[in-house]
């Protein structure tokens, strides 16, 4: 076995890395990233470089392995990064316990990553079925379902300790809920989510009208501006545009107030991505660079492009192609500058999202088979039957119709009907559906599976909103 230095390691995981972000930029899947680096640096193993083409840390692909054997029911085995990294160098390979979990993992055969044969008989993977950092876990059961409620419990049971005015546990229950309402977003239908963190949010109205200490106001009231952004996203995926905007405005005041220029930041580039979906380009641009003076990381800078000049850009169509590419290509440089990759707790934007307003950018410029290779890429990172996953699903079909390819766009839509429960099609993907939908009818002659994804389509539930505001701290 060849001897690596530190010095040489660390040149190899920094040349794994530019691969993996050239490969990003041009939209590559995973598979292809780690091809490419099996095949430009012969000195790691195919263990080591699948996790380096997910950007992955090893604290975050054990973090993946112990998840798992927890969705079997079972007690994970010891590990941690030094296992991990005599595995990934060659120095022994992993025991039967956890070569499937791997395998599972990355979504390979054992022969891919180079174990023995003894981790056979590993479930394929589903096209677009692949684990990430942030959707290691499976749909959410009807106990977490509760977990989601029992959040706004904790804070009531907390203002029992504290007081009416509230006090470190109230706060503390508070801050649990947002993160935990940011990191799960995904697994609810907006409506559910909305409900639940409306109630909460409404908690904290009368804990500001009593008398606080000013740092512990300040807390309470940038803790109710983060809520109140979540509030409107949700609004937003349930078309109430109009309440998503008050919402969204009560959070950038509140971020304001209080000096938090992330929220102000994320709370902006939410508006411009709102004024892009409601055809108001220059407006969205106008957000979107006044977001940006306030974007203090690479992750909020791709954010902010993708959300809001790109989308903008891309959607004057094909004579803006050149200047929409040169957005879509500093997003992404950004997105991969960004030094923490790809991991949870990030309010909003991830690896997945990026490749589908790069999917969807590349498919309104005309650049179909770009669309198709970015929304793929973003299936790949996405929890299959999740919101991600279907938008991206979408995507392709509406590009895969540009292409002329109807019964296979057809299909793909179908795909989604069938794994995600009505209340949990977000608009935006239903707005997705219905440009499908109309392209397909458009080619003339629909056949049998045309006219029944127009009928499936048409008969889908209208998305229940919360039908009223809480109370809002915008004077607190």
């Amino acid at each position: 076995m060849t001897v690596i230095t530190r010095a040489l390691r660390a040149e190899l995981l920094r040349t794994a890395n530019d691969i993996r972000q050239r490969g990003q930029r041009a939209g590559w899947v995973v598979e292809r990233i780690a091809g490419a680096i099996c095949d430009e640096l012969p000195q790691l193993l195919p263990l080591e470089a699948w996790r380096l083409a997910y950007g992955w840390s090893r604290p975050q692909t054990i973090a993946g392995i112990q998840a798992l054997f927890e969705d079997e029911n079972l007690v994970a085995p010891p590990v941690n990064s030094s296992m991990l990294c005599r595995w990934e160098h060659g120095v022994h390979p992993p025991g039967p316990e956890y070569g499937p979990m791997l395998c599972r993992l990355y979504g390979v055969t054992p022969e891919t990553l180079g174990l023995p044969r003894s981790s056979a008989a590993i479930p394929p993977r589903r096209p677009g079925a692949g684990y990430r950092a942030s959707h290691w876990r499976r749909p959410m059961t009807e106990d977490q379902y509760a977990a989601l409620s029992a959040l706004r419990e904790s804070v009531e049971l907390a203002l029992e300790v504290d007081g009416p005015a509230g006090g470190p546990a109230a706060r503390q229950a508070l801050q649990a809920a947002v993160e935990y309402y940011a990191l799960r977003y995904s697994a609810f239908p907006p409506a559910v989510l909305a409900t639940e963190v409306h109630r909460t949010r409404a908690l904290v109205g009368p804990m500001l009208r009593r008398p606080q200490a000013d740092a512990d106001r300040i807390e309470l009231r940038r803790l109710a501006a983060w809520l109140s952004a979540l509030v409107g996203n949700t609004a937003f995926h349930t078309a109430d545009h109009a309440a998503a905007s008050i919402h969204f405005g009560t959070a950038a005041r509140l971020g304001t107030a209080v000096g938090d220029h992330d929220l102000i930041c994320w709370t902006l580039g939410a508006q411009s991505m709102t004024a892009c979906s409601q055809g108001k380009p220059q407006q969205a641009v106008e957000l979107a660079a006044e977001a940006l003076e306030y974007a203090r990381t690479p992750l909020r800078r791709a954010q902010i492009i993708a959300w809001g000049l790109l989308r903008a850009t891309a959607a004057l169509g094909p004579s803006h192609r050149s200047e929409a590419e040169r957005m879509m290509a500093a997003a992404q440089n950004e997105m991969a500058a960004d030094p923490h990759g790809d991991q949870p707790g990030r309010f909003g934007f991830d690896a997945a999202e990026l490749l589908l307003h790069l999917a969807e950018s590349a498919l309104l410029i005309g650049a179909q088979d770009q669309a198709v290779t970015h929304a793929q890429a973003s299936q790949q990172h996405s929890r299959h039957g999740g919101a991600g996953w279907a938008a991206a699903l979408i995507v392709q079909a509406r590009a895969e119709a540009a292409r002329r390819q109807y019964s296979y766009a057809t299909a793909l839509a179908g795909q989604v009907l069938d794994a995600v429960p009505a209340q949990s099609l977000r608009n935006t993907t239903r707005v997705r559906l219905r440009a499908l939908d109309q392209k397909l009818l458009s080619v003339g002659d629909a056949g049998i599976e045309t006219r029944d994804l127009h009928d499936r389509i048409a008969a889908l539930p209208a998305l229940t909103t919360v039908g009223h505001l809480s109370d809002e701290p915008n004077g607190q």
